[in-house]
């Protein structure tokens, strides 16, 4: 069961094509980013290339951050199949 697991959802290459469909029909999530998007340009014009250094470094953290997110829930979802089901 662990190996169909990783294979949906961590090595599945079409996951962050979906997530991106996904969420450009979300209304807010479009305002959101367009919010995000004014003002990065913003602070790009103002810091120059500290901002690009800036946002590398966030984008990073938040990627982790969605990742340990995501990790988090598949670990509970592979308890639900567990109690579930006869272990795999």
């Amino acid at each position: 069961m662990n190996d169909i697991l990783q294979t949906l959802f961590l090595d599945n290459p079409y996951i962050p094509e979906q997530v991106s469909s996904f969420c450009s029909q979300l209304p807010e999530f479009r305002e959101a980013e367009r919010a995000y998007e004014d003002l990065a340009n913003a602070l790009r014009q103002r810091l120059g290339g500290e901002y690009d250094a800036f946002e590398e470094a966030l984008n990073w953290h938040l990627a982790q951050y969605a990742h340990a997110y995501y990790l988090f829930g598949l670990g509970l979802r592979q308890e639900v199949l567990s109690a579930l089901g006869p272990a795999g």
